[in-house]
């Protein structure tokens, strides 16, 4: 059986201090800041504890992708390859027929998926150097995980440094995306991508040092993205490039010039979205390999045929008919799906409780931000008048419509959701920060006596 050995428990000892070396010279780049050299100190002791956490679990209870496609035919292929030096050409073929006959018996038809073989290519380079250990390939993993939200970190940091706790909390300590970042998976890998894509291009548009490192990292990241959940791009890049060119355009010292640049911003993107939505069939047909639309009707239609009452782990949002008319009509309860459930009255297992409690909080906190005073009043500006509120909340909201109609598992859908939910809950943070703004300014307006 796939998974640990006698050798993970050896070699972990050695390759934890070699990790443990890295983190100390980063760390020590921020001695200067009591708080930054905290938050670092514990986000790093956390993750590791929930790697091991991890590891065991998906070893003995969970099984799943991430032990027996990723890291199980990442073994494979590097024995393979071991066998044979002129195989070393499958790490940089794609996904096919011709892959997926090298593939397991029991893995048959996964790898004939460039989504599902390009992880396995990143499984087969980790091997090399793990000596195959699964927990070691999923210590590696989650270490640069832990980069990547600590990142993501200060990149909302820089926007507002006041809130650097509650930043702390949804980059670093929401308990679903810490856990299900913390080994070999699609979804730890675009988090990592996604969160290094909006620092690295971020730091590019602010300053020229390690522009070239930047750049490099940002090409890096939007490949994997395209590669692995290309839908992620169309969700994410468009409105972060906007929260980009807004800031650029709030640094111009010409108040004409400044107030005519932002009056072309809403123009430009009402185009954009009226070209997209006339063109759409032609758009969505070409923009991937994994044709969007088909290949959520086509997951859908998977999930209802695998629908035995396991457990009542699956659901239903209704059936996709794989058209963008569709996609209006399910994104209210694809996006409640994503980030409100399971209820707590769907979950069957301890893991699905938890993430129904998160699920939970998520909710609370959401209407704690709509309806405490001046929630509403202050939500909608918010979120149309701030650029950052803006592509936070728009992001997430349209990645949750692509998530929700897509997956109809819930064990699925805690782990497809990570990526979008620390941006989600930044957007509300900041909401509910200039919200008691608000309430501080209309304080101190009212005449004593």
């Amino acid at each position: 059986m796939t998974g640990l050995t006698i050798y993970d428990y050896l070699l972990f000892p050695v390759y934890f201090y070699v990790i443990f070396l890295i983190f100390k010279k980063l760390r020590a780049r921020y001695s200067p800041d009591d708080r930054l050299y905290f938050y670092f100190t514990w986000g790093f002791r956390i993750k590791i504890f929930i790697i091991v956490v991890y590891t065991l679990l998906s070893h003995y209870v969970i099984r799943g992708d991430a032990v027996d496609l990723y890291y199980g035919e990442g073994k494979h292929f590097a024995q393979i390859i071991k066998d044979d030096f002129s195989k070393a050409d499958l790490l940089f073929t794609q996904g096919g027929k011709e892959v997926d006959n090298l593939a397991s018996p029991e893995e048959k038809g996964y790898l004939a998926m460039e989504t599902n073989y390009m992880v396995v290519k990143i499984s087969i380079l980790l091997c090399f150097i793990t000596f195959s250990s699964f927990l070691i390939i999923n210590l590696i993993i989650g270490f640069i995980a832990f980069l990547g939200s600590w990142h993501l970190y200060l990149f909302f940091l820089k926007q507002y440094p006041q809130l650097h706790k509650e930043f702390a909390f949804a980059c670093m300590g929401i308990p679903t995306v810490i856990f299900w970042s913390a080994g070999i998976s699609k979804d730890t890998i675009c988090i990592v991508s996604l969160s290094l894509l909006t620092k690295c291009l971020y730091d590019v548009t602010k300053t020229s040092k390690k522009r070239l490192r930047n750049l490099i990292i940002v090409a890096i990241a939007v490949f994997l993205i395209y590669q692995i959940k290309s839908y992620i791009i169309l969700s994410y890049v468009p409105f972060f490039l906007l929260f980009l060119i807004i800031s650029k355009i709030n640094e111009t010292k010409i108040p004409l010039f400044r107030y005519a640049l932002k009056l072309s911003i809403p123009i430009l993107f009402i185009t954009v979205i009226s070209y997209v939505i006339v063109n759409s069939d032609e758009l969505f047909k070409e923009y991937s390999s994994d044709k969007i639309l088909e290949n959520i009707s086509g997951k859908q239609s998977a999930f209802n045929a695998q629908d035995k009452g396991d457990e009542g782990s699956f659901f239903s949002l209704g059936e996709f008919d794989g058209s963008i008319g569709g996609i209006i009509r399910m994104a209210p309860k694809a996006i409640v799906a994503t980030f409100f459930r399971p209820f707590i009255w769907e979950s069957k297992n301890l893991i699905m409780v938890l993430s129904s409690l998160e699920a939970l909080g998520v909710l609370f906190f959401t209407l704690y931000v709509l309806f405490k005073p001046k929630g509403l009043v202050n939500f909608i500006p918010a979120i149309f008048v701030n650029s950052i509120v803006f592509y936070c909340l728009v992001f997430s909201l349209l990645f949750a419509v692509f998530v929700g109609i897509s997956t109809y598992n819930f064990g699925s859908l805690v782990r497809y959701k990570i990526p979008c939910i620390p941006f989600y809950v930044s957007g509300l943070i900041i909401i509910n920060y200039l919200r008691l703004q608000r309430l501080k300014s209309d304080i101190q307006e009212i005449p004593a006596g």
